[in-house]
């Protein structure tokens, strides 16, 4: 499981459903991924959102809080990406979301 924890982002992206989406898919493809077509999204008011895809392999996840700047994004897969997806994933979440983003990998039990 990887935990990227966005910070000091842009509220108005967080609060974007289209960005985050965005934000999403590209972290599937970019893992090699595959997304099953279903996905809940859940908006808070007056603002924030909760986008969960679900993926052949697994899931992928983010609620956000643009009141804070913040998001959380978690990534759950029963086959791990390559070396590099790490990094790739962190330059383009915080590009994306405009943020700082701390990555805790969680390893298999």
């Amino acid at each position: 499981m990887y935990v990227f924890d966005v910070l000091r982002a842009d509220a108005a992206r967080l609060d974007d459903l289209d960005v985050v989406r965005g934000a999403l898919t590209g972290l599937v493809a970019d893992a090699g991924l595959h997304a099953v077509g279903a996905e809940a999204v859940h908006r808070f008011a007056p603002q924030g959102l909760s986008l969960a895809i679900l993926l052949a392999e697994s899931h992928v996840a983010v609620h956000t809080w643009p009141e804070h700047g913040a998001a959380y994004v978690t990534l759950t897969s029963c086959r791990r990406p390559d070396d590099g997806f790490v990094e790739r994933t962190r330059a383009a979440l915080a590009t994306a979301l405009a943020g700082t983003v701390v990555v805790r990998e969680v390893p298999p039990a």
